[in-house]
């Protein structure tokens, strides 16, 4: 019977690049999204996922793309779970590697199959996996993000939403300045101008996640940053606002997919 395990890696000399090499069974990833993008090999058995209301699933062999900010999901989709190998792009990285030096958007929606770039990505992860050289594994990224300008167009990405209501925007950076603290519903629908229930409903509607999953997604962002930097995961609990060191370890793993330890323990020396 498969073991569910992941592997963090963040390359020293390759900042704006990680990536995830996991086996999952009953994992499940609540809704999340990232600030990268997310390109993902799908090696063993199936996952299905729901992005922006719709439902996925990518099988052995498939790939999916998806763009920043998609807030998304992530479960086996048969009963042996799956295996894959995701790599996580910062946009300006992107943006830096194109040739207009804009960010793309996505051109193919989500799940496809392309031969040419899933063995770019297998090349790309192997050698973030193996010590190996700068230069090396510079080129097995450089490559990777080669073979998806195919699937990427010009352009920002698309809004996919509505345009967004200013009490939305209100709340949004209510949120954000006060990302660490605690904030009841009460406080944000007087801040955004609604009721609370109006708010809620108007918030996961253009946001994608309510207003505590957008507040847990922006704590996870920071402790991803800190612990990255080398902060204690007792130390970044406290500061992202988590109730304890547990409260950050649950919250952590079904976001990233490993422990904050396991996390800050992925820098690999190329």
């Amino acid at each position: 019977m498969s073991t569910e395990h992941a592997r963090y890696l963040r390359p020293a000399g390759l900042p704006g690049v990680e990536a995830l090499h996991a086996s999952f069974v009953t994992h499940a990833y609540r809704p999340h999204s990232h600030p990268t993008w997310t390109i993902a090999t799908v090696e063993r058995g199936a996952a299905r996922f729901e992005l922006d209301d719709t439902q996925q699933r990518a099988a052995d062999g498939e790939l999916f793309v998806l763009e920043p900010e998609s807030v998304h999901t992530g479960m086996p989709a048969v009963a042996g779970g799956w295996a894959y190998r995701v790599l996580y792009l910062d946009p300006a990285l992107i943006g830096t590697w194109t040739e207009d030096g804009r960010s793309p958007s996505a051109a193919r929606w989500v799940v496809f199959r392309d031969p040419v770039l899933r063995a770019a990505l297998t090349r790309a992860h192997d050698a973030l996996a193996d010590p190996r050289s700068d230069l090396e594994v510079d080129a097995a990224v450089l490559a990777a993000v080669d073979a998806l300008r195919p699937h990427l167009a010009p352009g920002p990405p698309a809004r996919r939403t509505r345009p967004e209501h200013a009490a939305v925007r209100r709340a949004r950076r209510h949120l954000e300045e006060r990302w660490a603290e605690s904030v009841r519903l009460a406080e944000l629908a007087a801040v955004a101008g609604l009721s609370r229930f109006e708010l809620a409903r108007a918030f996961r509607a253009q946001v994608g996640l309510p207003p505590h999953a957008f507040q847990l997604d922006l704590r996870v962002r920071r402790a991803r940053a800190l612990l990255a930097g080398g902060e204690a995961p007792a130390a970044v609990a406290a500061a992202c606002g988590f109730a304890d060191q547990s409260h950050l370890h649950r919250v952590f793993k079904r976001a990233v997919g490993v422990t904050p330890g396991r996390y800050a323990a992925s820098s690999s020396k190329t």
